[in-house]
């Protein structure tokens, strides 16, 4: 059974971060989109999706992340994963995402990265 996907917003700066646990899929399309939605997030120059916690992203999780993109280049803001586990990072370099999002093995790279 899937684990039920939570997000926590954290702010570091004009940097907000996404806590992400549990499975990223299409059923995650309303609370990313909330989480998205947050006056504090609306105001931050870049996002930082967090997958620490043992999280897994499904194929139409994929999807909810290039829609995030989307929204976000329509606002000027810059995106970026932190800590996916190796399936992950393999599948986001195959499909081309890592040209547009940068994937990082740990936070502070991430961060660092901005």
């Amino acid at each position: 059974m899937r684990a039920n996907s939570e997000i926590s917003i954290r702010h570091e700066g004009k940097i907000a971060i996404f806590d992400i646990t549990g499975y990223l899929t299409d059923a995650s399309e309303p609370m990313l989109s909330k989480a998205y939605a947050d006056d504090e997030v609306q105001d931050a120059e870049k996002v930082l999706l967090n997958f620490e916690q043992r999280s897994f992203i499904t194929s139409s999780g994929f999807g909810e992340i290039i829609r995030l993109l989307w929204k976000m280049r329509e606002r000027g803001q810059a995106l970026r994963v932190a800590h996916p586990s190796t399936q992950v990072r393999n599948i986001f370099n195959t499909i081309g995402l890592t040209q547009s999002i940068g994937v990082f093995e740990s936070e502070e790279a991430a961060l660092e990265d901005f």
